[in-house]
């Protein structure tokens, strides 16, 4: 029975066997299974982490784009900053409240094929439109758009080409200003000639300065004014040049162009065959005229002045050692109780003396001092001198009369002496010297004053080309100061060129530092996360 029994229990032990065998068969399967599940489950997350980052990366990208056309976010970093604008221009862009249009009658890809200082320009002309929105660029091929060229040729009284940029003002395309890309340069003037007669240099060779920046933002200055200051430069008389073209024509080129740089609108006239219209004009500038006046164009200087009883006209002389005697013109400034003397102010003392280089030769010449702070509140830097050469005395008759009060703004040093280029004769002791003065007649209706003044400087050399050019003296800054004050017009913005050369890449530790995270410092990282990835997607 005990066998019986214990044959009759084998097939339920075998049963038993067979279901607890049975999940043992199917182990391999599961765990097979739950590996393909994690596979596919880890798999997919980094197929959606990988589409996420390449969804950021691009977001990214789209972003920076627009940012960088948008914003000055670009690290110019070659030594001048040839790439960049000035602050003062910057400072100027913050005040535009209206909108101005730049077109440049090129295609762009002019500015990105035809060398470093073309880039350059395309560059320069991004920034405007990056530090103001009121700023709108447009290149626009000349050849292919001729309307566009016609739209402002129509008035405009020179001839555009396809290398020209047009400043305009959105509402009003004919208030214009038209710069020539290449005139946006400075020359090497013994490269260029070799250049142009001989073919020795191409044109980038002669290239040493760009003074673009101090041309784009004084058209736009002349653009954005509400009520441009006209300025009528007197540079010819009956056809012949009124000033030394030897000793001056330099000096008056650099008078006009600060002038228009400072967004005043300068128109050149012939003294006796243009009428002196006070509706017309609001300053007339004399600049050293060689010959006197005549007594009929005292005359029509002194009712431009006088303006019908309503003044609000300024007259701007400047005499010069290359003058012969004047006694009409004389007659005018007594009148106004100023009188310039035949002779010239020297300094006596070598230590208080400047050499410079003038567009003439080097000299050794006086330094002035500011006798009147009023006027030059416009100075960034009151430090740096004020050079003075070969300018003739300025006597001041009076300092005030019924309606008239005369103010000397500059003088001499008092260690100077006097002389004349005709004599070695020197008088000695004599004190400090006028060189700049200002005679102001007001007039007064309901209490509201009008006012008209004569500006005289003693010499055409205070704006002498090399001095106007160079950041290292206050003569730039100072006339337009001078003037700024006088016509209440708003400061100057006096844009020191660039030099231009070997274009050298200049950075900071601290730049370097940022240049190595970008350059080693990402990817290390982007490589570290990708190995530990991989490991742990091995390890699962």
């Amino acid at each position: 029975m005990a066998d019986l029994n214990k044959e009759k229990d084998m097939p339920a032990a075998s049963e038993e066997k067979k279901e607890t065998a049975a999940p043992a068969e199917n182990k391999p399967a599961k765990k097979t299974n739950s590996a393909m599940r994690k596979k596919l489950k880890y798999g997919s997350v980094a197929t959606a982490i990988t589409c996420v980052v390449v969804a950021i990366v691009v977001v990214v990208n789209v972003l920076v784009n627009m940012l960088v056309e948008k914003y000055p976010v670009k690290l110019d970093l070659t030594d001048n900053a040839m790439y960049e604008i000035s602050d003062e221009t910057i400072e100027y862009l913050k005040t535009v409240d209206q909108e101005v249009n730049f077109t440049v009658l090129s295609d762009k890809s002019y500015f990105q094929t035809n060398g470093a200082y073309m880039k350059m320009v395309s560059e320069i002309l991004e920034r405007y439109t990056q530090y103001s929105d009121k700023i709108n660029l447009t290149y626009v091929d000349s050849t292919t758009n001729p309307d566009v060229v016609q739209k402002f040729q129509a008035g405009y009284s020179g001839q555009l080409s396809g290398t020209d940029i047009v400043i305009s003002a959105a509402d009003d395309p004919t208030k214009m200003r038209v710069v020539n890309i290449y005139n946006l340069f400075g020359y090497d003037q013994e490269k260029y000639q070799m250049a142009y007669y001989y073919g020795y240099y191409t044109l980038e060779d002669c290239i040493n300065s760009f003074k673009g920046e101090q041309d784009l933002t004084a058209a736009l200055m002349y653009v954005t004014d509400a009520d441009p200051v006209n300025v009528a430069l007197i540079t010819t008389a009956n056809a012949q040049p009124i000033f030394n073209q030897d000793y001056n024509m330099a000096s008056v080129q650099a008078f006009q162009n600060v002038l228009t740089k400072n967004g005043y609108n300068v128109i050149s006239i012939d003294l006796y065959t243009t009428k002196l219209d006070p509706a017309e004009y609001d300053i007339l500038v004399l600049p050293a005229p060689v010959n006197d006046l005549t007594a009929d164009a005292v005359e029509q200087i002194s009712a431009f002045l006088y303006n019908d009883g309503a003044y609000s006209r300024d007259l701007i002389y400047i005499a010069d050692f290359t003058q012969s005697a004047t006694p009409n013109l004389n007659g005018l400034l007594e009148t106004w109780g100023l009188s310039v003397s035949s002779k010239l102010v020297m300094e006596g003392d070598e230590n208080a003396a400047q050499k410079v280089q003038l567009a003439i030769g080097s000299a050794t010449v006086p330094v002035a001092e500011i006798a009147e702070e009023t006027y030059s509140a416009g100075l960034a830097n009151k430090a740096l001198p004020i050079v003075s050469p070969l300018c003739r005395s300025i006597d001041i008759l009076w300092e005030s009369k019924t309606g008239g009060v005369t103010t000397e703004l500059l003088r001499s040093s008092d260690s100077v002496y006097l002389t004349t280029l005709e004599s070695d004769e020197e008088e000695e002791n004599v004190g400090p010297q006028t060189i700049m003065a200002m005679s102001t007649r007001k007039y007064y209706e309901d209490s509201v004053p009008s006012e008209s003044n004569i500006l005289v400087m003693g010499s055409m050399m205070l704006a002498d080309y090399n001095v106007m050019q160079t950041p290292s003296y206050n003569n730039a800054e100072y006339i337009m100061s001078v003037i700024n004050t006088m016509t209440g017009k708003g400061n100057s913005l006096i844009i020191a060129e660039k030099t231009l050369g070997n274009t050298a890449i200049t950075i900071t530790e601290g730049q370097l530092k940022g240049i190595n995270f970008v350059l080693y410092g990402i990817p290390f990282v982007v490589v570290i996360i990708g190995i530990v990835v991989i490991v742990r997607r091995k390890n699962r």
